[in-house]
């Protein structure tokens, strides 16, 4: 189980939860979640994040695909103040107590 704040993921049966509250990702938004927290107190580029969820893939994307993917994700996890945006580089999960 990878967490940050009340949010947490369960990755053997790939559910997220926030406090008691289930929440249903896309796969896209589950794929970036879990990178986030598997690397927790790092900062991920938006290149390493491309690149790692859909390049990997074989895929081309432009990058307003990383933004619009990242704001949904946000909105369905009701915007955790563990997720920061680093302004210029990219973004990154911390525990934030």
């Amino acid at each position: 189980i990878l967490s940050c704040g009340d949010l947490r993921v369960n990755v053997s049966l790939a559910t997220v939860t926030k406090g008691e509250k289930e929440l249903f990702l896309s796969a896209l938004e589950y794929r970036l979640l879990l990178l986030l927290l598997q690397n927790k107190g790092q900062i991920l580029t938006r290149n390493q994040l491309l690149e790692e969820i859909w390049d990997a893939s074989g895929e081309y994307v432009n990058d307003n695909t990383l933004t619009v993917t990242m704001k949904r994700l946000r909105e369905k996890l009701n915007h955790p103040t563990c997720l920061k945006t680093i302004r210029s580089f990219g973004y990154r999960m911390e525990d934030t107590q």
